[in-house]
């Protein structure tokens, strides 16, 4: 696997990116990491393009209204997922590669916290569902969606697997579900179902992600969910380390959804719909760095530990690698942005190839905004990154309410691009960050 990634980027990558990676590449330590995220990439090119194919035949099939009000109530859910999560998770898969041997104390304490909070988000997001919208089919899709919260805690345990660097597993589960479900989204649109029957395979979706991972967890790790047990030392220390990187996450969920929710209130449904194709098709494409930057995340943890020069060079190669493909996947789509939206997603959504002109360049924001985050969670500096995701959260916010009356859809992804601006600028407010970062760009010979 490691081989097989090694000749397809030097095949495919510019000559000076694939030298520069040459040195962390050398590493065994390395190229484990590597090799796990084959894995990773595998099941994401598998799954990502037939949900992506999927995508295409359901927008089609509804319309840019229904689709839209699909998209507004994705939205709307998403914004309260983080406290349902706790965001433990990154803390939690730090932790199971730091102490395996605590393993059940861990999973045990985060499980049955998220299953806790969990309930606690399902209700507030109803509540608030049926409290903000008069449309009675959106409140019914919102409230179909936030039964994810109470599915979800138990497919933490894919952190297991890739603390393990035993990401294959989450690579069968994925491709196997990506087909399950697409199928049934085709089904659905073979009968003629309605707009609340794709709502509930998102549920269903996350319902078989847990049940096929804690299965996993049992018959392939010899897990014993029996001896998971809940530990309020943990549960403390697991939140003291969190908090921050939770409210981070509702600021990212907040400035990463908030668009959408708020171009439902300025413009309707089918605005959401053309818009959230255009962020459909970038999603499909930042994957790849973001999946390198989750799967090595480990590797440049552990580098950190024992020794600085490999985590700095490690961390180099991972900003070069990540921003190099993240352009060269960004420059083709911004040329060839009308071709493809009229070929995916037809003539009704013809307004998107603006946007998606505007809004692929975010792909740049997301993985920078993404490397920010492994740093400084691997420094330990979860504050940092929880003032920067609240000064892009509010940033978007504000520019939204400027932008969206003034410009449409195209001022939303304005807006988003500007908020990324600002993140960066507030990272590098921080004396301390600016000095780690410039001896991992530019070391000192």
């Amino acid at each position: 696997m490691f081989s097989t990634l090694r000749t397809v980027a030097e095949r495919r990558l510019p000559s000076w990116l694939y030298l520069k990676l040459g040195d962390a590449w050398a590493h065994d330590g390395f190229k484990k990491y590597f090799a796990n995220t084959g894995w990773l990439f595998l099941a994401r090119i598998v799954t990502y393009g037939v949900s992506f194919f999927t995508i295409a035949f359901v927008a089609r099939y509804l319309g840019p209204e229904n689709f839209g009000k699909l998209s507004y109530a994705q939205s709307f859910v998403a914004i309260f997922s983080v406290f349902a999560s706790l965001g433990i998770d990154n803390i939690l898969y730090r932790d199971l590669v730091s102490h395996p041997e605590k393993e059940h104390e861990l999973l045990g304490t985060a499980i049955f916290s998220k299953l806790i909070f969990g309930s606690l988000s399902f209700i507030f997001t109803v509540l608030a569902a049926f409290l903000l919208n008069a449309d009675i089919v959106l409140s019914a899709l919102i409230f179909i969606i936030s039964l994810t919260f109470i599915f979800q805690p138990f497919a933490i345990i894919n952190h297991l697997f890739s603390a393990r660097v035993q990401s294959k597993y989450y690579a069968y589960t994925t491709v196997l579900l990506a087909f399950i479900i697409a199928g049934s989204k085709l089904a659905l649109i073979y009968l003629g179902e309605g707009i609340l029957y794709f709502a509930g395979l998102i549920a269903l979706e996350t319902a078989l992600y847990s049940l096929f991972f804690l299965v996993i967890y049992i018959c392939r790790f010899q897990g014993k969910p029996w001896r998971w047990r809940f530990s309020p030392q943990i549960f403390v220390r697991l939140f003291r380390d969190s908090w921050p990187m939770l409210l981070a996450g509702f600021s990212a969920f907040l400035y990463g959804r908030i668009d959408q929710v708020m171009i439902q209130h300025y413009l309707g449904s089918a605005s959401v719909g053309m818009y959230d194709a255009a962020v459909r098709l970038t999603e499909i494409w930042i994957f790849f760095p973001s999946i390198i930057i989750a799967s090595l995340f480990p590797a440049i943890t552990n580098a950190h530990q024992s020794d600085m020069d490999a985590y700095a060079r490690r961390f180099r190669a991972l900003i070069l690698l990540t921003l190099g493909i993240i352009l060269c996947i960004t420059i083709p789509i911004f040329i060839l942005a009308p071709f493809i939206v009229s070929i995916v997603f037809g003539n009704a959504f013809s307004e998107t190839s603006s946007i998606l002109r505007i809004y692929i360049w975010s792909g740049i924001g997301i993985t920078i905004v993404a490397l920010m985050q492994s740093y400084l969670v691997t420094e330990n500096r979860g504050k940092h990154f929880l003032l920067i995701t609240l000064a892009g959260a509010a940033t978007n916010i504000l520019l939204n309410l400027m932008l969206i009356p003034a410009l449409g859809m195209k001022g939303s992804a304005i807006a988003t691009l500007l908020s990324f601006v600002i993140m960066l600028g507030v990272l590098l407010l921080f004396p301390k960050n600016r000095a780690g970062l410039r001896n991992i760009v530019f070391p000192v010979r």
